[in-house]
C-alpha cells in the first residue's frame, strides 16, 4: 500500500502481485480482503484521504518471464 504522505487529496495505491495468475485475480483479492478499508475512516469518522483508491493487479508468469498489469479505481 502506498499512502499519500503530504497531499491527502492524492491517490492511494493498493498493489497486489500474483505469480502464474491474472491481474484480475489480484484485484479480486484486494476487493475480497477489503484492503481499501485502511484508507477509509472508522465508522462515524471522516476519511483521512480524499483522493481515489487505485487497485493495481500485477501478474508474473514464471515460465515465459512476462508480466501483465491492470489498474482499477475502487
Amino acid at each position: 500500500m502506498f499512502y499519500p504522505e503530504t497531499d491527502k487529496n492524492a491517490d492511494c495505491i493498493i498493489l497486489e502481485l500474483k505469480v502464474n495468475n491474472t491481474p484480475d485475480a489480484a484485484i479480486q483479492q484486494i476487493k475480497d480482503k477489503k484492503y481499501a478499508m485502511r484508507f477509509q475512516g472508522k465508522i462515524g469518522e471522516m476519511s483521512k484521504y480524499s483522493g481515489r483508491i487505485l487497485a493495481v493487479g500485477i501478474s508474473y508468469n514464471r515460465t515465459n518471464k512476462k508480466h501483465k498489469c491492470k489498474v482499477e479505481v475502487l
